[in-house]
């Protein structure tokens, strides 16, 4: 049976638990697409996100996955239209390196006409990190295309289900990213108060769409793209606004969002002692990635190195793993910090982490210092520092 025409799967009928309208919000909608989905030219659509996005859970992310439902959907439903689909999705990883990833991954070979943003799964819970990525993914995305429209998706996880029977709210990454969409007036789909109201209702238990806390499975998966289905049905007949309008950028929410979030080689830094370059590095354990990968690399502390940028945020994105030691870092020669970037995930594979320096420094020309430190974890098998790239909300300063 084609993925799309399931109407049981794992035991869930579909059209028993779902109420069109009631779990998005349309605002100012997607008319920009809607003008092109409907003249049969060429529409470009990207999905930038975490695991759920990138179909985790399902037995084929790209038949079965919402993501590749939702593709399928299109292309049936406008036989007219030149596709053109973005896969932006990096499993493991949150809103924040989102931000800084966005020109490189969904602005690398073209320029979108749709975005969907999904993070509300994966983002730690903290406000200040998840208000600045959001608002600087919509910020800087408007800022390459003023045509483009951008669509935010909340998915659910097991854990947000005792905030919503308590508070009668989403988990607070919702909340969150809802702050962000209502004040740029995105549409916005929240898929995972849907699923905690059916389990508060008792039609739907987590065990029917999920063999984890957060990636649903292949009935899961079909239920996003149902619902996904719903919000854009109601956006194809939405009255769509003035043709070629240009997005207009309200005030920031927060001066210091990453709206001019980039991804800078780790060639870029100054290596001032103990780090080398190295192509094609490929460990054997690995998560949510998929090797080789060229890396800049240290593994004896004292080791040093120095970025030259201007903005107002530096980090780094590293493979974390089983040898991950701790840094100290050095802003401007004053702020000198310690930074852990061993967790418990390292005990099992490497995988991509970002961790960010600083991100509220006063806007200008900044030298950050980075030093191997002798400190590590218990559990950890070494002192190593495996770079990926560097993160700066800003330019890259030789």
């Amino acid at each position: 049976m084609h993925p799309q025409q399931d109407p049981i799967i794992g035991g869930l009928r579909l059209s028993s638990i779902i109420e069109y309208g009631t779990h998005y919000s349309l605002r100012e909608g997607i008319g920009r697409t809607v003008r092109k989905l409907k003249s049969g030219g060429s529409v470009t659509i990207a999905f930038m996100g975490g695991s759920v996005t990138a179909g985790h859970g399902a037995s084929d992310p790209e038949q079965t996955s919402y993501r590749a439902r939702l593709i399928q959907y299109l292309t049936d439903s406008f036989k007219q239209t030149a596709f053109r689909f973005i896969h932006a999705a990096v499993g493991g990883t949150d809103s924040v390196y989102g931000a800084y990833r966005l020109q490189g991954h969904v602005f690398r070979t073209c320029v979108p006409d749709l975005l969907f943003v999904e993070f509300a799964a994966s983002d730690n819970g903290r406000r200040q990190p998840s208000l600045r990525a959001m608002e600087g993914i919509v910020r800087h995305a408007r800022t390459l295309n003023p045509h483009m429209d951008i669509c935010f998706i909340y998915t659910a996880k097991q854990s947000g289900y005792p905030y919503f029977l308590k508070m009668g709210r989403p988990h607070v990454n919702v909340c969150n990213h809802e702050e962000v969409a209502e004040h740029y007036r995105l549409p916005s789909v929240d898929m995972a108060t849907e699923i905690y109201r059916r389990m508060a209702s008792g039609s739907l238990t987590w065990d029917m769409i999920s063999g984890d806390g957060v990636h649903p499975n292949n009935a899961g998966h079909l239920l996003y793209a149902q619902l996904l289905k719903a919000f854009m049905s109601a956006a194809l007949e939405a009255v769509p606004g003035p043709e070629n309008a240009a997005a207009v950028l309200p005030s920031r929410i927060d001066s210091f969002c990453y709206d001019q979030g980039m991804l800078v080689s780790s060639l870029a830094a100054e290596k001032v002692k103990g780090f080398r370059y190295v192509t094609g590095w490929s460990p054997e354990k690995i998560c949510d990635w998929k090797p080789p990968v060229d890396i800049l690399q240290a593994n004896a502390p004292g080791a040093v190195l120095r970025i030259h940028f201007t903005g107002t945020a530096v980090g780094m994105a590293l493979m974390a793993g089983m040898d991950t030691g701790e840094i100290v870092v050095r802003i401007d020669g004053k702020l000198s910090k310690a930074v852990p970037l061993f967790d418990a995930q390292c005990r099992k594979c490497y995988r991509p982490k970002t961790v960010l320096f600083a991100d509220d420094l006063p806007p200008g020309d900044h030298v950050a210092e980075v030093e191997l430190s002798v400190l590590k974890r218990e559990d950890s098998i070494g002192r190593a520092l495996h770079i990926l790239y560097f993160l700066i909300n800003g330019q890259l300063r030789a």
